[in-house]
């Protein structure tokens, strides 16, 4: 009996020993230690020999595109065009961007300020979504749409509602922001000033306007440039609007892929809209946020229109926003 006993633990033993040794021997788990290599995902850009006229424009007014990659635009409605543009900047970095401009003296087109869930609370909303709910009581279609301010703590104004402004930081010359604004009779403002002694501030009363959201950074004021020292570069919405207050141009540059596009700085904004004879321009807001959407139509019978994401923010759709500024196509034009 002992002798079986001893025999088994040697049995034991040495199977123990064979079961370590082939698991020693296995060549089939990964090694933590190799590099994985990535390849970077393929972007095919075809052929485009023909230059859009805007692009033309900043091309010849700015050093931005030292190579133009590919444009395209489309008449969304009468007053209302949208310019893709991708091209490699000075620094080698691919940029795409998107660019509407708003015909402001047709009469057919006009920017509304929108809100998340149309209301006048505290909440956020993707872009596309806050078109769908805005769209009612817009006036009309709205056609495209950007982002305005993530933060609840920025202030809007909407169908003349003040939400938050006695902090907003906008009504203190020491505490300036920019910001967008549709007067009650439907003309656009762009207001505050740059706090130097260059620039004078304007007063305004909020009482006159029936909408308004404010931005981050001025890039042009009264037809200036206003630079930076800031080397940031990333996604941006923008707005401008013409001495004459007759044309508007929104832009979202997409950022934080270098693949397809690595974003924008703001000197280079200015310069943009400076090529664009922007009288007025700022920053809405950058980052994950910036999104532009473009109303479109579906087969799909339970979901027959959509505001498609036209830009490539980092997350689907963008990030939510506490408003917006929709382009709106009025259903009667009233003589």
């Amino acid at each position: 009996m002992k002798r079986k006993t001893i025999l088994s633990s040697v049995l034991l033993c040495i199977s123990c020993i064979s079961i370590f040794y082939s698991c020693k021997q296995r060549d089939d788990y990964p090694s933590f230690d190799d590099k994985v290599e990535e390849t970077a995902p393929v972007d095919p850009i075809p052929d485009d020999k023909q230059v859009e006229a805007v692009t033309r424009t900043i091309m010849e007014r700015t050093d931005l595109i030292k190579t133009f990659l590919l444009d395209s635009s489309v008449t969304i409605s009468t007053g209302l065009v949208r310019t893709h543009v991708r091209y490699v900047n000075k620094l080698d970095q691919r940029v795409s961007l998107q660019l509407l401009k708003v015909d402001l003296s047709s009469k057919d087109i006009f920017p509304a300020i929108m809100s998340a869930f149309d209301d006048y609370l505290y909440v956020s909303q993707p872009i596309g979504d806050m078109a769908k709910y805005n769209e009612p009581r817009s006036g009309g279609e709205i056609l495209a749409a950007i982002n305005a301010a993530l933060s609840s703590t920025v202030s809007y104004i909407k169908n003349g509602r003040q939400i938050n402004v006695s902090t907003s930081n906008i009504k203190t010359k020491e505490k300036t922001r920019p910001f967008f604004a549709i007067r009650k009779d439907g003309s656009p403002y762009i207001g505050n000033c740059v706090d130097t002694t260059k620039f004078t501030f304007e007063p305004y009363d909020l009482n006159q306007f029936s909408g308004l959201v404010s931005g981050t950074n001025w890039v042009r004021y009264r037809g200036y440039s206003v630079l930076t020292t800031s080397e940031v570069v990333q996604a941006v919405t923008a707005i401008g609007l013409s001495s004459d207050k007759k044309t508007m141009y929104a832009l979202v540059v997409d950022g934080g892929n270098t693949n397809f596009s690595v974003g924008i700085g703001l000197n280079d904004v200015a310069a943009l809209m400076g090529a664009l004879n922007t009288h007025d321009a700022f920053v809405l807001n950058s980052g994950a946020t910036s999104v532009m959407v473009q109303k479109t139509l579906t087969a799909d019978p339970f979901n027959p229109i959509i505001w498609n994401t036209v830009s490539k923010p980092l997350t689907a759709g963008g990030s939510a926003s506490i408003s917006g500024i929709g382009f709106v196509k009025r259903s009667s034009i009233k003589n």
